[in-house]
């Protein structure tokens, strides 16, 4: 089977496309997430709900907000903080060699929730699927993200400064949570569009 490698101009084009069609639904799920996530036990449940959230983008679905409290992602809660755990230290001990080799490992690794889940994999065999879908990719994926974090950098620093102009503390918050939560939805379009492109990478 060919590898197909991510391609950066379809990567920007589908993020926009997804992130439009589901502006408002990404954004009340984000919101639901970041207000309930002190929540003992209902937080691991919207978390992975959370994280897997760009797969159901990539299939087209226009998601429920409220789906992010369905039970059947508690039932995966074992397998996700086993994968968790195999993945921190090793990217950590990665980060110690200069930042760099951390940077590799966690963009190849960064579909591993996604194999376990979708793909039915155990924990070890979704970090390697996600390494070998990801082969040839990681470049361009970095450049996505670096694009994505100094268009967001700028922004939030110009709204910020504003903000500090104003002076107005409670709009200041309402500012920045608005930020937040845009940032965490427009990063979910990106991976929707990266798992669309690399997911039959690996069987």
């Amino acid at each position: 089977m060919e590898t197909k490698t991510l391609d950066f101009s379809e990567t920007l084009r589908d993020s926009l496309c997804i992130g439009i069609k589901n502006a408002p639904s990404i954004m009340a799920a984000v919101v639901l997430y970041l207000v309930t996530i002190w929540i003992p036990y209902i937080n691991i449940g919207t978390t992975i709900a959370i994280t897997l959230l760009p797969t159901q983008l990539a299939k087209g679905e226009v998601i429920n907000p409220a789906s992010i409290f369905d039970s059947k992602y508690r039932r995966y809660m074992g397998e996700y903080l086993i994968t968790t755990g195999l993945m921190i230290l090793p990217i950590l001990i990665a980060f110690a060699f200069l930042y760099i080799p951390g940077i590799v490992l966690s963009l190849a690794w960064s579909l591993s929730y996604y194999f376990l889940i979708e793909k039915g994999k155990n924990p070890m065999e979704a970090i390697k699927a996600s390494n070998d879908a990801t082969y040839g990719s990681k470049w361009t994926m970095f450049f996505v993200m670096l694009v994505f974090c100094i268009v967001f950098g700028v922004t939030f620093g110009i709204l910020g400064a504003v903000c500090s102009l104003i002076d107005v503390g409670f709009i200041t918050f309402l500012v920045m949570f608005a930020l937040v939560v845009l940032a965490i939805s427009i990063d979910m379009a990106i991976e929707a569009s990266i798992w669309k492109q690399l997911k039959d990478n690996v069987e």
